[in-house]
């Protein structure tokens, strides 16, 4: 049977009894992996050898041979099948409700700040969305973004790439942060220190860092370091932002770090922060993307929400950080804001 435009007529429903066919090696193996009772499958292949003028299998004493022009088409089926399938995938994910697995990095910090609202927000408004969320530095995230290990990535770092797109997500600010007690200047009814800190003085006080080099915390104070031409007094290495967090708060270190690493414990008068003396220190964070030219509607609900609630961290609960602004449709931070930006230098190579 040929259709109007003189081509034979074969439908995903032949294609798929075929395929199954082929795997399992009898009528009967087949009707039951498809849940079919044997004669629907036999007449189904049956009618489509007829159709295309061609045996596609032969019964045998060891049961169905799939013959050569079998194998191809069952083959070239099964791939027509894996691609239809994608295909729904993708127009189901493009639909009114979004829907499908969304994987995206967040580097410790930005992650004590954002991960839990975003997991809360997603589960009760996106229900048919699963978030996975991993933690790591900047170097892994896009690492992972690029071996299509995450969907999505905040980072600090954005460079001129073919791979990826950034976008500004908040200009953070860089404090030293103290237990109330550790310090010996007035604390503000906001968590600020009345007084900034001295580089002098900053370079007298113990510190604790994590002790990833490239893309972590203390890369990030090496930085500030070289800004402030001061060399920093680290005591001790900690590859936990939140045990680090902990040791702060019990008066043995100091820490830099963003207010919204520590704005809990802020909120809690646990911990304070001093404005470092000279010129301000920020870093931005970034939204990281591999450049693709189809991107599932699940992964746009995400960014679009990871979006909104740093805004209102910012806006309406007085998370320390400046919001990109936009112009000319895009998306920038303020040149003013992000003239003295911590940037840390992607290395290919880095672990």
């Amino acid at each position: 049977m040929q259709n109007n435009q003189g081509y034979p007529c074969v439908n995903f429903r032949q294609l798929l009894y075929l395929k199954a066919l082929a795997e399992h090696g009898s009528i009967s193996a087949a009707a039951s992996a498809l849940n079919m009772t044997q004669p629907s499958v036999s007449e189904t292949i049956a009618k489509l050898e007829k159709d295309l003028g061609v045996q596609l299998a032969v019964r045998g004493s060891r049961g169905i041979q799939m013959t050569e022009a079998g194998e191809i088409l069952a083959r070239g089926g099964s791939e027509i099948l894996q691609h239809l399938n994608g295909l729904i995938t993708d127009i189901q994910q493009h639909s009114t409700e979004p829907r499908g697995a969304v994987s995206i990095g967040i580097p410790p910090g930005l992650s004590l700040l954002l991960s839990v609202p975003l997991l809360e927000t997603i589960y009760a408004e996106y229900p048919n969305i699963r978030l996975s969320i991993s933690e790591a530095v900047t170097g892994d995230i896009l690492d992972w973004i690029d071996s299509d290990r995450l969907n999505l990535g905040c980072v600090y770092e954005a460079y001129d790439s073919t791979s990826f797109i950034f976008e500004p997500l908040l200009i953070e600010e860089l404090f030293l942060i103290t237990a109330p007690d550790n310090w010996d200047g007035e604390i503000g009814p906001d968590g600020v220190a009345l007084e900034s800190v001295s580089a002098k003085r900053l370079a007298e006080l113990p510190l604790i860092t994590t002790g990833y080099q490239a893309f972590g915390t203390r890369g990030l104070q090496g930085k500030v370091a070289r800004s402030l031409g001061i060399e920093l007094k680290v005591i001790a290495t900690l590859d936990s932002l939140p045990q680090i967090v902990e040791m702060v708060g019990r008066a043995s270190a100091y820490a830099i770090l963003p207010h919204g690493a520590v704005h809990k414990q802020v909120k809690q008068k646990s911990l304070a922060l001093v404005r470092i003396e000279g010129p301000t220190v920020r870093r931005t964070a970034y939204l990281a993307r591999k450049r693709l030219r189809a991107v599932p509607r699940a992964v746009d609900v995400v960014e679009d929400t990871i979006k909104m609630i740093i805004r209102e961290l910012v806006e309406k609960y007085g998370i320390e950080g400046t919001l990109p602004y936009k112009a000319d449709g895009q998306v920038k931070a303020d040149d003013d804001q992000c003239t003295r930006d911590v940037k840390i230098q992607v290395v290919p190579d880095a672990a």
